[in-house]
């Protein structure tokens, strides 16, 4: 086989790898010791075990065709992993063979080819035994579910997979999702902030958390304006191996956070970081938030590269069906590169196609379809020097809950630098602060008198970093730095640097400042 892409973020080995898992896979049968070292999470042993296995032809019971289909799968090839899964399907019989196109369902399902997911989760029903084995059909039923979640009720679909989350059949190891992280991402696609962080809350008190877990639970925070647990949950992440499909999420994160703090040469420095891991993944329908967050950095830095990704996600869109949500991510993006060109062609024409999606029968997303909608027109008349104050505000209220806090306090923003009465200015910036500050805990003053961002600041000063290599560390930049530094020295009676760092050896001796390493 053609070996993944392999796109591995620079981290620790697995547990699995530090104890030698594998130490032992000649005393089995190889093509055994293949799907075991991926079962205990030894990726890379498992990925190259596996090529040994096909390129010598002693797979004889297709498991390492199916640690490949795996790791294809988890390295972000979605539609590669379907075309293996079905392969591994026409080798094997009876149940084994139901549960690799299960598996070929799934991959095909999450990549947006919606006609070719059915296909698949019909002929695995048709080779499924009587009794059927209970992990099978908790598959067939999460596969149904995913493709329910595209095609029409994404809340029904979510609430589905949270059962059979919660269903007493051990995870699959091979396939590429878990059900309680899947009904997460489509709740998050459909606008529902709210109840996909409530329902990876409950989750964490159940089960051991993973890194999509925790990459997850950084992008909701990132899109709530929480950005300093964002950065934590990266740094979380970042502590085990994370394969290109979950390296995706990581780098959208990543982008996130620069493009918050309006660091230009920091977003060009990360953009072109992560680069290398977003070329050759495919472009998930379920994730076009996530997509177009990257693409709306790449055309900051890289004009071509952002036309690829906005183009990719086009196709992601047509590839299943055009569904009305679907199409509505994607104007929205391309209505947010426009805003920040102030093409209000682009806007005013993306404006055009958000409501026509709107009316009687529309997708359960039309609530937050129409939100967008709303900001579409009223940004267009805003760009056009037309500033509503009350209109402005009610639009950003309404984007806020839809779950787009920053873009509403974009609005606001813009809307005051367009005002011409004063007044207006200062009540629409009020609001903007007000939007861009829900909930973030970037500034807030515990009992001792620092807010969070300047014990993180602080901990890196003790560490003897630069303004620059703060910033860097921290995703903000050095002029930001310099302020909070001059902040710390206000509050800490500091005249100088030695001063300020004796002050805050003893502030912060008490205990850990979570900084992102």
């Amino acid at each position: 086989m053609s070996r993944p892409g392999g796109a591995v973020m620079d981290m620790p080995t697995t547990t699995a790898q530090m104890h030698g898992v594998h130490d032992d896979v000649t005393a089995e049968p190889v093509d055994l010791g293949v799907e075991r070292l991926w079962r205990d999470g030894a990726v890379l042993e498992a990925i190259n075990a596996a090529d040994q296995v096909l390129s010598g032809g002693a797979d004889i019971d297709c498991r390492a065709a199916g640690v490949a289909a795996a790791a294809a799968a988890a390295d972000g090839a979605l539609r590669d992993a379907a075309v293996r899964w079905r392969g591994v399907a026409a080798a094997l019989p009876d149940s084994r063979g139901a549960w690799a196109r299960g598996r070929a369902a799934l991959a095909t399902a999450l990549a947006g080819d919606l006609e070719a997911a059915a296909a698949d989760l019909i002929a695995a029903r048709d080779a499924l035994p009587d009794p059927a084995p209970r992990g099978l059909t908790v598959l067939l039923d999460g596969v149904d579910a995913t493709v329910e979640a595209q095609r029409g009720d994404p809340a029904m679909a979510a609430r589905r997979l949270a059962g059979l989350a919660a269903a007493t059949v051990p995870a699959d190891p091979l396939t590429v999702e878990r059900w309680d992280e899947l009904a997460v991402t489509i709740l998050a696609a459909a606008g529902d902030d709210r109840t996909a962080r409530a329902m990876l809350a409950a989750h964490d008190h159940h089960r051991p958390s993973t890194p999509r877990h925790r990459l997850l639970t950084a992008w909701l925070d990132l899109r709530a304006g929480r950005l300093a647990e964002a950065r934590r949950g990266l740094a979380a992440a970042a502590e085990t191996q994370v394969l290109r499909r979950n390296a995706v999420l990581a780098a959208a994160v990543s982008v996130g956070l620069v493009r918050r703090c309006g660091d230009e040469a920091a977003l060009a420095a990360t953009w072109h970081r992560v680069a290398p891991v977003v070329v050759g993944a495919d472009v998930e329908p379920l994730l076009l938030d996530i997509w177009g967050e990257l693409a709306a950095a790449a055309a900051q830095v890289s004009p071509p590269d952002g036309d690829t990704l906005t183009d990719a996600m086009a196709a992601a869109v047509a590839r299943a069906g055009a569904p009305a949500w679907g199409v509505a991510t994607e104007q929205w993006w391309r209505l947010q590169r426009a805003v920040a060109v102030g093409d209000r062609a682009t806007v005013s024409s993306a404006a055009e196609q958000l409501e026509v999606l709107l009316g009687p029968g529309s997708d359960p997303r039309s609530n937050s379809v129409a939100a967008m909608a709303a900001a579409a027109w009223t940004w267009t008349a805003v760009l056009a020097g037309d500033v509503d104050a009350t209109a402005v505000s009610a639009v950003a209220r309404g984007l806020a809950e839809a779950g787009r806090p920053r873009e509403a306090a974009a609005l606001c923003r813009a809307a005051a630098e367009r005002a011409t009465e004063p007044a207006v200015a200062r009540e629409l910036l009020a609001r903007s602060r007000g939007l861009a500050g829900t909930s973030s805990g970037e500034d807030r003053e515990p009992a001792g008198g620092l807010s969070e961002r300047e014990r993180e600041v602080g901990a890196l000063v003790l560490d003897g970093l630069t303004q620059k290599q703060i910033g860097a560390r921290l995703f903000i930049s050095p002029k930001t730095v310099e302020q909070h530094v001059a902040r710390l020295r206000q509050k800490l009676g500091a005249a100088n640097r030695a001063q300020l760092v004796a002050a805050l050896r003893s502030r912060l001796s008490a205990g850990s400042v979570g900084v992102v390493s």
